[in-house]
């Protein structure tokens, strides 16, 4: 079963997506396919942290597969989930 993501997390976690990759990232592509490397994976976990708390591993965001996929990774390690 797929977590269920509150919209505001979306828009948040896509304006990061947006603000570390570049506005013309594709919100449907990869993190290292839209020229994410590991330094930017670690700012975007900082970023992620600093806006809604939640740690991600930078290695998870390097394995993403688009926003969604981060949204349910963010949505994973709340505590009690």
């Amino acid at each position: 079963m797929r977590p269920v993501v509150p919209d505001e997390l979306v828009q948040d976690v896509k304006a990061l997506w947006l603000e570390v990759l570049g506005e013309g990232a594709d919100l449907d592509l990869g993190f290292l396919e839209n020229g994410g490397d590991s330094f930017h994976a670690v700012l975007f976990t900082a970023r992620v942290f600093e806006v809604t708390g939640q740690e991600i591993d930078y290695l998870d965001v390097l394995e993403a597969t688009g926003v969604e996929a981060l949204c349910a990774l963010v949505v994973a390690s709340t505590p009690g989930r």
